[in-house]
């Protein structure tokens, strides 16, 4: 089974990933809102990601069904929240007890480095010392992109409303500050073969 690991963040939080193998998964589990939607997709590998995150989510519990809110945050028939995220030949699902909970998974790629501008502020770039350094800027990404998905609200600048502080090998700081609206997010890191994987959590 592709199926890669389980692991718990806290006693309220854990992240399954699942490893894809393109072309093991089928559609005829799908009911008809997934069906629907995966028609719409015509990339093989984004279809295989969608089918590994429901696949993911079976095995949790067979009974749910993701659904997106109208600002295209997921979430289940339960009493936890999610957050889904996919990157290249991996698919990761995280259920929390926390309201304000996202999960960001990304492939390691030299690319990042030409366009850290995009979603640095000014004091990363001043206190970065590894600004061609794939690891550091994947988990800066990461960060950023965890914590958004955390939030669920459109409008968001990654380079000026969330500022990323105190990023060591596996924990850091981030914080979305908006007009009066100011949230602090505990950050937890994980190296998966290729792959990094950020996991933020409001404490306010």
């Amino acid at each position: 089974m592709p199926f890669l690991k389980e692991f718990v963040i806290n006693p309220s939080t854990k992240v399954k990933l699942w490893k894809i193998n393109l072309g093991e998964l089928d559609y005829f589990e799908l009911d008809e809102h997934d069906s629907n939607l995966i028609i719409a997709k015509k990339n093989e590998l984004v279809r295989q990601q969608f089918l590994a995150v429901r696949k993911t989510l079976q095995l949790e519990d067979p009974s749910y069904k993701i659904r997106y809110d109208e600002s295209g945050k997921p979430f289940i028939n339960s009493d936890l929240n999610i957050s889904i995220s996919h990157s290249k030949c991996m698919a990761a699902i995280v259920f929390s007890e926390h309201n304000l909970a996202g999960i960001d998974i990304e492939h390691k790629q030299n690319k990042i480095i030409s366009i850290q501008n995009k979603f640095l502020n000014d004091s990363e770039k001043l206190e970065n010392e590894y600004q061609y350094n794939v690891d550091y800027l994947t988990m800066m990404w990461t960060a950023k992109e965890s914590i958004y998905k955390a939030l669920g609200v459109k409008g968001v600048s990654f380079s000026d409303n969330i500022i990323i502080k105190n990023i060591n090998k596996n924990k850091g700081h981030g914080y979305y500050i908006k007009g009066k609206e100011k949230y602090k997010f505990d950050l937890k890191f994980f190296s998966i073969e290729e792959y990094i994987l950020c996991y933020a959590q409001s404490n306010n």
